[in-house]
């Protein structure tokens, strides 16, 4: 949810609108509308478009889509002596910076409130809750650079934002709110991430908490933004968009450059934000195959613009489009055939009934799994839901497994942390409790869901199977647990199962068992190892299970016509 002040937002548009106005236009933007008053509205901006979790951002975009102004914003980035030194010692703990300044921004109330909105927005969503990426926003008037980027122990002490005195970093993990909120990100290390100026001034404590001598207010002009994290591509479309969102406010960029002691995929040394546009691709045989309009090269390249793009040049069937530096979620010349069906309007689009000649049906597994989700939630599990793609780390590192290349692969990942097909569930189950050890325990949690091998036979080159898996993880969670769990779901699905000790090393050996029906094996279970749980920071004993929900729903059915 996303709060804008109409009079700001009107401002910022260059155009007086009513609420009427934008209640009726905004949804065919992307938006889904909440709420309004005299002063303000909320609206609902889905993930794939972070760049509108800001008054700014929205704006631009609305500018554009009402053809206000068109056409893509090309930023300016000017030279500067400003320099950010990073220290060996974050390597390990939070490995990434990049820094920009603007300078000269005409910074409100209304304005502030929308740049920290936006910075909560993105620690949520882009960030993994701060884990992936946080944001720092500081006043450069009270800034001497150049920067560095280092560590501390628990000892060292600085005043955090929102509170009245110094104290030391274990003291903020402990009694600051936003410390104990996100301590969870930084446990198992002795030295803490701070980021300081020449002076010896803090700025902040990435991930957790700013400095209060930093502190930004609605009438500072020349601001400081830096992104930590542990992907370079994430924390650089992240600072992309919050340096482009306060160039909407009358700032002018400077760059930073940033110098690292150790090897990255960009070299030891670069300079930021980079605010160049992308080019991609885009057939105009796409735009009308996917979207049934017979519309040509100018109405597509207008519709490009309406939507804050740049045509650089049309050949043929092919455009070359420029995609501000903003647009994080432009990855593919799909997303560009999109835009141009919201710039045409879906509510100009008429649907078609196909010619069918059959009848629809829910399918057969997913009638089975949503019964196995009710088992589940009647045992006193919550459901999650997780990514299928990972990484070989989560898959085998973690989990005390030699790497296999057994696995799909994809060819042109877009981040380190999104590599691979997971080909089991239990990984992603204790991703999930390594983010939640803030939380109260016993965590008892479950997935239903599809994993994905090789499989040459398929026209793909590979399969999907659904599986169940669950984690129970407290002070008392053993083997005999889930073994007793096991058994109850098997007798609730009319089956008789046996459990066949056997030895797995991200389990303990002895606590460890194959579950087997007829000879076929269906499952595992077992106490996870505690090599395994510390790998995903966690301090708990845990057990789980997984089970193969095909060859049970093949059992169950056998049954049935018997």
């Amino acid at each position: 949810m996303v709060s804008i002040n109409l009079k700001d937002f009107c401002n910022l548009v260059g155009k007086d609108l009513s609420i009427d106005f934008l209640r009726d236009r905004l949804p065919f933007l992307g938006t889904a509308w909440e709420r309004a008053s005299e002063e303000e509205f909320e609206v609902e901006v889905f993930p794939n478009r972070p760049d509108m979790f800001s008054t700014e951002g929205l704006a631009r975009a609305f500018a554009g889509f009402i053809n206000h102004r068109k056409g893509i914003i090309h930023f300016v980035v000017e030279p500067s002596d400003y320099k950010t030194f990073v220290d060996g010692s974050v390597r390990d703990v939070r490995p990434y910076i990049v820094v920009s300044v603007v300078e000269g921004v005409r910074l409100t109330e209304e304005g502030l409130k929308s740049i920290m909105q936006l910075q909560e927005k993105l620690h949520i969503s882009f960030g993994r809750n701060r884990r992936k990426a946080s944001i720092g926003i500081y006043d450069a008037d009270k800034v001497r650079f150049p920067l560095s980027y280092t560590t501390r122990d628990q000892g060292f002490e600085f005043q955090p934002l929102d509170f009245p005195e110094r104290i030391s970093i274990a003291e903020i993990l402990r009694r600051h709110p936003k410390g104990r909120e996100y301590a969870f990100i930084l446990q198992g290390f002795d030295r803490y991430p701070i980021l300081m100026d020449s002076l010896g001034t803090v700025l902040s404590m990435p991930p957790i908490i700013n400095s209060e001598d930093t502190r930004v207010t609605p009438s500072s002009r020349n601001l400081v933004i830096d992104v930590t994290g542990l992907d370079y591509r994430t924390i650089n479309a992240v600072l992309n968009i919050v340096t482009c969102s306060l160039v909407e406010r009358g700032g002018k960029v400077r760059a930073v450059s940033i110098y690292y002691p150790y090897a990255t995929e960009f070299g030891k040394s670069l300079v930021t934000p980079d605010l160049s546009p992308r080019r991609q691709i885009l057939k105009i045989s796409s735009v009308r195959k996917l979207t049934g309009l017979k519309i040509g090269a100018d109405e597509i390249r207008s519709l490009l613009e309406a939507m804050r793009f740049g045509v650089e040049k049309v050949d043929g069937d092919t455009m070359t489009v420029l995609v501000p530096p903003y647009r994080a979620d432009i990855m593919h010349e799909v997303d560009l055939v999109e835009d141009v069906a919201i710039a045409y309007g879906y509510d100009r689009i008429l649907p078609e009934i196909p010619p069918i000649s059959t009848i629809g049906g829910e399918d057969p597994m997913e009638v089975f799994s949503s019964k196995i989700r009710e088992l589940m939630i009647g045992f006193g599990y919550q459901e999650v839901m997780t990514y299928i793609l990972t990484n070989p780390t989560t898959l085998f590192k973690k989990m005390r497994l030699p790497e296999t290349k057994d696995l799909v692969e994809l060819r042109n990942p877009k981040t380190s942390e999104y590599t691979v097909c997971r080909n089991w569930l239990l990984p992603s189950l204790l991703e999930v409790l390594s983010r939640n050890t803030h939380r109260t325990y016993p965590q008892r949690i479950f997935e239903v869901d599809d994993v994905i091998e090789p499989y040459p036979k398929a026209e793909t080159k590979a399969r999907s199977l659904r599986k169940l898996a669950l984690v129970t993880i407290h002070n008392e969670a053993d083997f005999a647990e889930v073994r007793a769990l096991c058994d109850a779901l098997f007798h609730a699905l009319g089956l008789r199962a046996e459990v066949l000790p056997s030895d797995h090393p991200s389990f303990l050996e002895g606590r460890y068992g194959m579950i087997s029906l007829k000879g076929m094996i269906l499952g595992f279970l077992g106490e996870v190892h505690p090599e395994v749980l510390e790998a995903f920071g966690l301090e708990h004993p845990a057990a789980a299970m997984e089970l193969d929900l095909e060859r049970i729903r093949e059992f169950c059915m056998e049954i049935r016509s018997s």
